[in-house]
């Protein structure tokens, strides 16, 4: 999210323009004239910019000569000079013979101005202001027609470029800006800082940067350009100097002072702005605790700011706590309907949620409201992601050496998998479909699984279930039924079940030997927040043999390291099972049980918006122990990259390495494998 460009001192540059001098007056034919001395008192009144009084003045003589030359031209001027440009306009345009061209086109660029400040301040609604947006460059049109200028008067060209990027029109605005540059003319302050929000709509920070410096050079102390300056930095992945310029506003500024006795507080919002995008800023650069750390006491200072409720739910949110981020973005929305990051906010919450029946009407109005806008076409494009078509391919294959008799895995194995959604239908189900292809080879015998399956997928609110049916066209009878199931209890806490007929992901050894296991199980998962997460999980698979294998696994992931483009996760986890049958012909120790330590580097070396490749490396040193044999230390080790082209377009792929033990064998395997999704 990005706070836009504030332009409130920009209304000086189009409102007030430079005032202009007494013009020289044309002599009127009637031989009927107002008295020289009341001329004289009205050019006195004007000098001294005492419009309003010159104005009754002149309005008394007018209806005492109202063919009067000089008197029509002071009118029209001190109308313009008190701001009433369109009725000076329009007199103007009545006997534009009385003026002269220089007269001519500053009353034509005073109403023109005074329209597009007018479309930019005060219409009262969006669809007011883009309406009134759109009138105002109907009018820039005609009078460029009329005018048959060949060049653009400079200060048109910047009221246009402000009055563009107002209409999102962010091409046309960085294009004249270009223009403006190449000719050598120095673009004022206000106009570079809507250049570079223009930029930053286009995604060229590195551009938007440099056009900001201009208007940030010009007033240093301006926090609002200072802080879209700091955006444009962070949108070309340099976090430090965004920081470090956000804390030189937040120093230059005076603190909020509150006293505990006193009625009001002495309030700094310059600060208070500074303060706020300071603690965003380190949300983007994955400082999530102390973001909230910083906003969550400014409740105290602004507990009716829509700006920071739609802040807190977003950071919420990016915690895992969609549920408390949606509460927050919908207090914002109610304290301005016309907030559109609160808006956003709700919309992707209630998708996280499993809720687009909620979601949909919102991300409607947001299409009618703001059709042009940057991140409602964002939200838009991601909204049809969501519901849309997902597929995804897989391959994997290792090779094993040292590998005994009992070896669950093979000595050579592969794995081929594709899979397939459709799009949303009813706000809540999908149909699903896929394939997979799992062989090994064991004791020089190879067996084979190539199995079809399809089925429906629900999620609505806290639930979620799919429902699937595979057979094998490698074995006869190997029909099989999978249902699994999740549960939000709340932001942190979740829990699923699964069952599964002729489960097709249990041992592919016991299926050399004709056996296939039906499969229960039951998990539960805590996420605090981003960094610390707990699972635990009981399954108990029953075999055709009637061996009945039980396991539990307890597995704890604490986030070590958080830098904007690095982190290091540890993870512990424990792991025991056991076996009712000793003669099984696949492994199935009595019991056993390992400890494993994970210890996983994921570093995000390039980044464009929503591109970019990361790499991701993971070693896990531990101990297992089965009944009958010694322990033994094991270890493994993963390298994979990840290369995101677009939103829902990711390639990954890796090669594995590790020296596991089963009963006292020790084995090497080297595996790569490599897929790509699809969709969200």
């Amino acid at each position: 999210m990005r706070f836009s460009v504030s332009v409130r001192a920009l209304t000086l540059g189009i409102a007030l323009t430079s005032l202009s001098t007494c013009p020289q007056f044309s002599t009127a034919s009637d031989a009927r004239r107002p008295d020289q001395s009341d001329i004289a008192q009205i050019k006195r009144l004007r000098d001294e910019k005492a419009w309003f009084p010159a104005l009754e003045k002149i309005e008394s003589l007018a209806a005492q000569f109202p063919d009067d030359d000089d008197l029509y031209v002071l009118r029209v001027h001190t109308l313009g000079e008190i701001g009433a440009r369109q009725k000076a306009w329009q007199l103007f345009r009545a006997r534009p013979t009385l003026f002269s061209a220089e007269e001519a086109q500053r009353i034509e660029l005073d109403r023109l101005a005074a329209a597009i400040s007018g479309s930019m301040f005060y219409a009262g609604t969006p669809e007011a202001r883009r309406t009134a947006g759109l009138d105002a460059e109907l009018a820039v049109q005609d009078y460029l027609q009329r005018s048959g200028a060949t060049t653009v008067p400079q200060r048109l060209r910047y009221d246009r470029m402000l009055l563009l990027n107002e209409l999102k029109r962010h091409e046309d605005v960085v294009a004249e800006y270009e223009r403006a540059r190449a000719e050598g003319a120095t673009v004022p302050a206000y106009v570079a800082a809507a250049v570079g929000d223009s930029l930053l709509a286009l995604r060229r920070p590195e551009d938007a940067f440099v056009a900001l410096e201009i208007a940030t050079t010009a007033n240093p102390q301006d926090t609002q350009w200072g802080i879209q300056q700091a955006y444009a930095l962070s949108e070309a992945e340099r976090f430090a100097p965004a920081l470090e310029l956000l804390d030189r506003h937040v120093a230059g500024n005076e603190p909020w002072l509150r006293a505990a006795d006193a009625r009001q507080s002495h309030p700094n919002w310059k600060r208070y702005d500074a303060e706020t995008n300071r603690a965003l800023m380190a949300s983007y650069a994955e400082d999530l605790p102390g973001a909230q750390a910083a906003l969550e006491p400014m409740l105290e200072i602004a507990p009716k700011s829509s700006g920071l409720h739609a802040a807190l739910g977003m950071l919420y949110a990016r915690r895992g706590w969609a549920e408390r981020g949606l509460r927050h973005q919908r207090i914002a929305a109610t304290l301005d309907p016309d907030n559109v990051s609160a808006l956003i906010g709700q919309t992707e919450s209630l998708m996280q949620l499993q809720r687009d029946d909620l979601a949909a009407p919102i991300v409607a109005e947001l299409g009618r409201r703001y059709p042009d806008a940057t991140h409602v076409l964002r939200l838009q494009r991601d909204w049809e992601r969501h519901r849309g078509w997902r597929w995804g391919i897989e391959t994997a294959a290792s090779d094993s050496r040292g590998t005994g008799a009992s070896s669950p895995q093979g000595a050579e194995d592969a794995h081929h998998a594709f899979r397939i959604e459709s799009p949303l239908i009813d706000d809540r189900w999908r149909v699903v479909a896929g394939g997979d292809d799992r062989s090994a080879e064991f004791g020089g015998r190879t067996v084979r699984d190539r199995r079809g399956w399809a089925g429906v997928d629900y999620a609505f609110d806290r639930l979620g279930w799919r429902l699937v049916a595979n057979r094998s066209v490698d074995a006869l009878d190997s029909a099989g039924l999978s249902f699994d199931l999740q549960w939000r209890f709340s932001d942190t806490l979740d829990g699923g079940l699964v069952a599964r007929r002729h489960d097709p992901n249990a041992s592919l050894q016991a299926r050399a030997s004709g056996l296939q296991a039906d499969t229960f199980g039951v998990s539960l998962a805590w996420n605090r927040d981003e960094r610390t997460g707990v699972s635990a999980a009981l399954q108990q698979s029953r075999y055709d043999d009637g061996n009945r294998r039980d396991s539990v696994s307890l597995r704890q992931d604490q986030r070590l390291l958080t830098r904007p483009h690095l982190s290091l996760t540890g993870t512990a986890g424990v792991y025991a099972s056991r076996g009712s049958r000793d003669d099984a012909p696949y492994f199935n120790p009595r019991r056993d049980a390992s400890l494993e330590y994970t210890l996983k580097a994921d570093h995000l070396a390039w980044r464009r918006y929503e591109r970019h490749f990361r790499h991701r490396l993971a070693v896990t040193v531990g101990q297992y122990r089965q009944d009958g044999f010694d322990s033994a230390w094991v270890a493994s080790a993963q390298y994979e990259h990840e290369w995101r082209f677009a939103p829902g377009r990711v390639l990954t792929y890796g090669a594995r390495w590790g020296k596991p033990v089963y009963d006292g064998n020790r084995e090497e395997h080297l595996g790569v494998y490599a897929g790509f999704s699809w969709g969200e």
